[in-house]
């Protein structure tokens, strides 16, 4: 089983996961990973009216999942919503300067780890790994 391509990407990724854990731990003290992600999310969207459906969609999870991890960002400072004109129920997500600040850190440590992951490995090869893990994800869906 070890020799198996499922296996090696799915071995991969829990590595990849523990690493970058371990990266951004100084950075998730106030909040979980999964709760980063979607402040990443929200500080990289093109979107200027982002709604809570929006988010759950793109990120995979349910509503009610993004609507906990909303609020417990709001409640730390990290996010705002902003109430949509003429329609009560929706409210826009808008990242805080606290929460544009600790994005910025992440992003850079971010692309610092993937230079570290990226030290050793060719051009030639790195471009091979992205298009084929580009391919097994489109077989995936």
């Amino acid at each position: 089983m070890p020799d198996t391509l499922g296996f090696m990407i799915v071995h991969t990724g829990k590595l990849l996961l523990k690493t970058i854990n371990g990266t951004f731990s100084g950075l998730t003290v106030d909040i979980t990973f999964e709760q980063m992600g979607v402040l990443y999310y929200i500080s990289r969207s093109n979107n200027k009216e982002l709604i809570q459906q929006d988010i759950a969609s793109v990120m995979d999870k349910t509503k009610s999942a993004i609507l906990r991890s909303i609020d417990i960002l709001e409640e730390k400072g990290f996010v705002k919503r902003v109430p949509v004109a003429g329609d009560r129920r929706k409210n826009v997500i808008e990242l805080t300067s606290t929460g544009k600040a600790i994005i910025d850190e992440m992003h850079n440590k971010f692309l610092d780890q993937d230079e570290v992951l990226k030290d050793g490995i060719n051009e030639e090869d790195l471009n091979t790994c992205m298009c084929v893990l580009a391919k097994i994800q489109q077989k995936c869906k």
